[in-house]
């Protein structure tokens, strides 16, 4: 055996081993985009929780000439972590807001890191926009003259300290109880506005007493501050129609190894979770299977039902945690059996369970109306991916052989017994008639 294929052999064994230890539910190749000025050591911690987790990282610098996201329509990666560089005027052709839109859109999951001291770049912010997500201006502040680190920014008070009950989204960040005690650092930068996208999911949001502002022009701004109090946000996150993720980060300084290594720091675990959730680690939902069918019926999922049949609707549901498939437990899905709208909305009851996946059934009786109905399953909720389901059947009416004679039918009981009675009367009326006459012969007047 040459040295060749020994070696090919040892990468599909290092590459078999990668995907069994990677707990993604998308894919385990990250591309972290990088400013040259910024050092890798400050962000060791976070890159190392990254690397344990089973994702392969490829760290690049944002002015490398090969970075890219696609290759023959196809994406490279799976996971993109794009660190705003504070000595860059672009981030070249290939991560300018069209590319990163492709890139979510083809199933690829985003975490966009602002940085603490500079503006965001154009490319950026027309990316932000498009997702209803509003950028700071240029060397703006988050300041709260309340709630901050008294060691670290006396003067400025730019430097935030904040509880983890603060946290909005707890199916993507979720405090333990050995982390309610812990406090969340923000060592500086500024903070964002939302619009109106359902999508979007606060994730952290600053405190009431905060407000940002331009250090340079503190008189006017103050006035009319960019955002304020709790519309002023940190850290938010946008799962698309497809499940792909997007994720914003106000400042850099969040994930650097001082605001790890602070004394009773929740940031390791908070940038943990986060990253989790973006990279498709946790909460994502599948769709097993969906059968439905005539109660004591055989034949499952048919075309065609008729109008009255009772039929069962029975689905599975898994959920992605540690890195396996297992069961997802609620009490909240439902089922519409709809034309143009529902006739039925109605909820689900769990079953039986698998190790990978829970059942959730329900019957009903078909409406008496003939026409093209569908089972629709849209299960949505804050911080889980997406579940949607859409079976068309045919409802027809009843068959000419399938009507129900009357006297099966009790409530006809009354008009049935109406014709007997008629015609019974009829028969009597006649044979009184016809036996009733008088039987002498009339008499006969004679004349002269």
């Amino acid at each position: 055996m040459s040295i060749r294929s020994v070696l090919v052999q040892l990468l599909l064994v290092i590459a078999f081993v990668g995907n069994a230890l990677a707990i993604s539910a998308t894919g385990s190749r990250l591309l972290v985009v990088l400013d040259p000025s910024l050092k890798d050591e400050d962000y060791s911690l976070f890159f190392s929780d990254l690397d344990s987790r089973g994702l392969d990282l490829t760290i690049k610098a944002a002015n490398d000439p090969s970075l890219g996201l696609f290759e023959y329509g196809e994406r490279i990666y799976d996971h993109l972590i794009l660190t705003l560089p504070p000595t860059q005027k672009a981030l070249g052709p290939n991560l300018l807001a069209k590319p990163l839109l492709d890139f979510s859109a083809a199933g690829g999951n985003i975490v966009v890191v602002l940085n603490a001291n500079e503006h965001a770049l154009a490319s950026v912010r027309e990316f932000a926009n498009q997702l209803d997500v509003f950028l700071p201006f240029r060397d703006t502040k988050l300041v709260d003259h309340f709630s901050y680190d008294k060691e670290a920014s006396p003067l400025l008070h730019d430097a935030l300290v904040l509880s983890p009950n603060s946290l909005l989204a707890p199916e993507i960040v979720s405090p333990t109880a050995d982390d309610a005690s812990k406090l969340l650092y923000y060592p500086g930068g500024s903070a964002f506005s939302l619009g109106n996208n359902q999508l979007l999911v606060p994730v952290l949001a600053a405190p009431e007493t905060a407000y940002i502002y331009d250090p340079a022009e503190e008189a006017t701004k103050s006035e009319t501050p960019f955002a304020t109090g709790s519309q002023a946000f940190l850290v938010a996150s946008l799962q698309t129609r497809k499940n792909t993720r997007v994720t914003f980060v106000a400042s850099n300084l969040l994930f650097t190894n001082d605001a790890f290594t602070k004394p009773d720091s929740f940031n390791r675990a908070f940038a943990a979770q986060l990253s989790a959730w973006t990279f498709a680690e946790k909460s994502v939902l599948r769709l097993e299977s969906v059968t439905h069918r005539l109660v004591n019926s055989s034949e499952l999922n048919p075309s065609i039902y008729r109008v009255k049949n009772e039929i069962e609707y029975e689905v599975e549901l898994s959920r992605f945690t540690d890195g396996k498939w297992a069961p997802f437990y609620a009490s909240d899905v439902q089922l519409e059996f709809t034309m143009l709208d529902p006739y039925y909305r109605l909820t689900l009851i769990p079953s039986s369970s698998s190790p990978s996946a829970q059942t959730y059934t329900t019957s009903f009786i078909a409406p008496d109306q003939h026409g093209m109905f569908s089972f629709v399953l849209n299960y949505k909720r804050p911080g889980l991916s997406f579940v949607e389901d859409k079976r068309v059947v045919t409802l027809r009416h009843f068959g000419h052989n399938e009507f129900a004679r009357s006297f099966e039918i009790p409530n006809a009981w009354p008009y049935a017994t109406s014709i007997f009675v008629v015609v019974a009367a009829w028969l009597l009326f006649v044979a009184l008639w016809m036996f009733s006459a008088n039987s002498e012969s009339p008499s006969v007047k004679k004349t002269q």
